[in-house]
């Protein structure tokens, strides 16, 4: 299947987190980073374009990584959160693409995938506390939510009460516990996910943090790649490890409840996935070591796909300097946007036009 380049230079371009949707809500306009030297530099410029690839324009400065660029996504039709990095500390911002302004930020913070109901959570590891004297309602290390319209800041969990509630669960930390990360509200923000580290079981738990009813879920051994599939249930992966490698064959993307039951499969080989905006499509990738990349795209409950996006075989790109495909669907569900590397030394955030798949099957 063929693909679109959302910018074409001497240069690279990169999109953020898998379902960290690259475009505006109104589907509009479309955010990436242009990195000149994706090899061994972190310098990089935030742009935004219309969603028909007319009037780019660079917004920021940045600097960030290969692996999930930026972490760009908007949160309204005008303002855009992303990280960086300020007086050598990770860093996010939000800024109003429209007028140039700096709403909040920098907050020395982790940020998230992506802003619900004008609500962005972020965590705070303990080694970031008291680096924002900017902002006096962020102390301790926990999860924090962040009314954007307001400017108030909450902190929806402690990391110290989510460690009582892992060692009551039986389960035995370590040192980065404390470190809550890859956090995000379900759709009706009042539940928030968020991976945890302990020892055994994979190394991590999936948890998740009910603030209406209090109370703690966990998954060990967790799926990876996890988003919310609704307000009660999650996609993820299934991964198997035989102690020497990963078997990308017996991989699949399934939905399960926030204890780690499954509910249907969703579809077959995956690693970071994405669902669409009707919940009747998945695109998953083949991020697996020794392994083509691919982009695949089925129809829910199916474990073949209904088709193969894209397929590229430059796995020093993919590994080494960790250009991960990062599949999203667009707001209307009619793309898939990913990165692909196009050599050794150069990648690009692309698209690919899924409408007549979609409409067809």
């Amino acid at each position: 299947m063929n693909f679109t380049h959302i910018s074409e230079g001497e240069y690279s371009t990169l999109l953020g987190m898998n379902g960290g949707c690259p475009e505006s809500p109104d589907g509009s306009r479309i955010v990436y980073a242009r990195k000149e030297n994706i090899t061994d530099s972190s310098k990089a410029e935030l742009w935004i374009c219309n969603s028909d690839l007319t009037d780019h324009r660079k917004v920021f400065d940045i600097e960030c990584g290969n692996h999930n660029g930026p972490s760009a996504s908007f949160i309204d039709n005008s303002l855009v959160v992303f990280r960086s990095v300020y007086n050598g500390m990770g860093v996010f911002y939000i800024l109003n693409v429209d007028t140039g302004e700096t709403v909040y930020g920098p907050i020395a913070a982790k940020e998230s995938h992506c802003a619900e109901n004008g609500r962005y959570p972020f965590s705070l590891d303990p080694k970031q506390e008291n680096k924002n004297p900017a902002y006096p309602g962020i102390t301790t290390a926990g999860i924090y939510s962040l009314d954007v319209k307001s400017g108030a800041i909450t902190k929806v969990l402690d990391a110290n009460d989510m460690l009582s509630e892992i060692k009551k669960a039986g389960y035995e930390p370590n040192e980065h516990t404390l470190s809550l990360s890859h956090v995000q509200w379900n759709p009706s923000a009042d539940k928030v996910m968020m991976r945890i580290g302990i020892n055994g079981f994979g190394g991590a738990l999936l948890g998740c943090f009910d603030t209406k009813t209090k109370k703690t879920h966990f998954i060990p051994n967790k799926p990876v790649h996890q988003l919310w599939f609704d307000d009660d249930s999650y996609i993820a992966v299934y991964q198997y490890h035989d102690g020497t490698r990963w078997h990308m064959d017996k991989s699949r993307i399934n939905r399960y409840t926030i204890d780690g039951e499954i509910i249907e499969p969703l579809g077959g080989i995956g690693n970071h996935v994405d669902r669409s905006p009707d919940k009747e499509w998945i695109t998953g990738d083949s991020m697996y070591p020794d392994e083509d990349v691919s982009v695949f795209l089925y129809k829910r409950g199916h474990t073949e796909p209904a088709a193969v996006i894209d397929t590229h075989r430059f796995l020093d790109t993919a590994w080494k300097l960790n250009v991960h495909t990062n599949p999203s669907f667009s707001r209307d569900g009619k793309r898939i946007y990913f990165n692909r590397p196009l050599s050794s030394e150069k990648t690009s955030a692309v698209f690919a036009d899924i409408s007549d798949i979609v409409k067809s099957v």
